[in-house]
């Protein structure tokens, strides 16, 4: 059975997603994807929470970073960890000891909380339940959360919280862990609260949100104020960024078929075309360059404000780079040999497609600001990137993986009948999650700790239509595809289920 005959989901993703329609489950129609063995589930499918006829969808658009741009891993980690140390010392005088941190890639995990006030990394789930918390680089017991964090609950505070959401946010999660731990270990330093004082130096206060802060001034300032992490990309890209030949022949098929395609990402005009150029540029017909590929390319998006009020349109100068304003700011009379544009809104770029706000596809890794804040303010539909679904899929399909969630059912099971030995049946049920969770890597998986769902997960599941590891896996489904979620079932209904049949519509 190939990919463009089936969509695979899990039983689980079918049974929490919000706003289904049990008919959306049956099948009667040719088209329609039908069921495949999900014992391996394969991270090369697109998994669904949303009923979406690719049939209905006429211009499907693109992020560039960590979508069509999938940047290599570790090495693009270890790129921005050490650019991010380097600034810490040289600019902000931190220890040199800091140059000597190494990077080590099975520790973060995307998705989770800083806690400004007392520096942890917090998973938790869709209520703000903490289910692991990590202090530089140590997991805290249940107790220890508890007298931080009473009844284990953390609101989102923005003030107090800021959230690992992007890949890009990795090697700053596990930069924070390290510096978290090596002040706690530092001869002179003492904890306190809320950070720690500097004995030796007239017992100066270091609080951890002025350690996050000076790392979040880090983070811009290579990404954003000097570029420097992208001059160094674009000097060696074959180090840094993954080339796929399924980016051309997916466009132009995409194209073929009577579809637009567009891009549009957050990164510049100078390095979106090198990026671009250096993905599809010997791809290209003689006189073209890499914007033949799409449509419509819009470069300095600044989403997610461009989902809601925008930022000013203008033209770009592809020859200079140079920003050119609209004549009178008229964004409904467009030149319509011009194809490139920074900034606009939702609206305006609907507009130019020329189609309906729901006939379009977006594809983003961000799951805030492509996918929630896009299905929240405009009716485009959206495929979330997970580039971490190849890890966590490797993980589930272990043999291991499987026996332990089996224990996990049948341990909370015992004790939801109230089984005589609680505590027990408790403890071992904590092995387990901790078994499963350290498959995964130190900081465990991105969608769940044992059975319940992160608040990456849970969102995931609330917001994206469809998700995938890699935007290229769209090559692999008929522009006819129809991607079908699992019926929702309601607890009471589960014999619906259990029957594994479905009536005929």
């Amino acid at each position: 059975m190939t990919k463009d005959q089936m969509t695979v989901v899990s039983e689980e993703e079918r049974l929490e997603s919000p706003d289904r329609d049990l008919s959306q489950g049956y099948m009667s129609d040719e088209n329609l994807s039908e069921r495949s063995d999900t014992s391996v589930v394969d991270p090369t499918l697109i998994y669904t929470n949303k009923y979406l006829n690719l049939e209905k969808i006429k211009s499907v658009g693109f992020d560039m970073d960590y979508t069509l741009c999938e940047y290599i891993s570790p090495a693009y980690d270890v790129l921005g960890f050490e650019l991010a140390k380097r600034h810490l010392v040289e600019k902000l005088g931190y220890d040199k000891e800091i140059l000597d941190f190494k990077y080590n890639s099975t520790f973060p995990v995307r998705g989770l909380w800083l806690d400004k006030v007392h520096g942890n990394l917090v998973k938790v789930d869709q209520f703000g339940k903490i289910l692991v918390c990590i202090h530089g680089l140590r997991k805290l017991s249940g107790s220890e959360i508890r007298t931080l964090y009473p009844h284990k609950m953390l609101k989102k505070d923005n003030d107090r919280i800021f959230v690992m959401n992007t890949l890009f946010n990795i090697p700053e999660t596990y930069l924070y862990c390290c510096l978290v731990d090596y002040f706690n270990r530092k001869k002179g330093f003492i904890r306190l609260e809320h950070g720690w004082k500097d004995t030796e130096n007239e017992n100066k206060e270091l609080t951890f949100r002025t350690l996050f802060q000076d790392l979040r001034d880090g983070i811009d300032y290579v990404h954003v104020e000097t570029m420097e992490i992208k001059k160094v990309t674009v000097a060696d890209m074959p180090r840094y960024i993954k080339k796929d030949g399924r980016l051309p022949s997916m466009l132009k098929r995409m194209r073929n078929q009577g579809q637009t395609t567009f891009l549009l990402t957050n990164s510049d005009w100078w390095y979106t075309n090198l990026i671009m150029d250096y993905l599809l540029g010997d791809q290209c017909q003689p006189n073209e360059t890499w914007l033949s590929w799409f449509d419509l390319t819009i470069v300095d998006g600044c989403k997610p404000r461009f989902f809601t009020r925008g930022t000013p349109l203008n033209k770009v100068d592809t020859s200079t780079g140079s920003m050119v304003p609209l004549e009178n700011g008229d964004v409904t009379n467009l030149p319509v040999d011009h194809r490139v544009y920074s900034g606009g809104d939702h609206k305006t770029i609907t507009h130019i497609l020329g189609v309906e706000a729901s006939e379009i596809l977006y594809c983003g890794d961000h799951l805030y600001g492509d996918v929630i804040k896009c299905r929240k303010e405009c009716e485009w539909r959206t495929l979330l990137v997970v580039p971490e679904l190849v890890q966590e899929m490797t993980v589930i399909n272990e043999e291991d993986s499987v026996r332990v969630l089996e224990e996990l059912n049948k341990l909370e099971s015992l004790v939801g009948r109230g089984y005589a030995k609680v505590d027990e049946i408790r403890h071992q049920l904590m092995e387990s999650v901790l078994r499963l969770d350290n498959s995964f890597g130190q900081s465990g998986s991105l969608f769940r700790a044992g059975n319940r769902l992160t608040y990456f997960g849970s969102q995931m599941m609330i917001w994206a239509d469809i998700y995938t590891g890699s935007a290229l896996n769209l090559a692999e489904y008929a522009v006819n595809q129809r991607f079908y979620p699992l019926p929702q079932l309601l607890p009471h209904e589960s014999r619906l289920r259990d029957r594994g049949s479905s009536p005929e519509v």
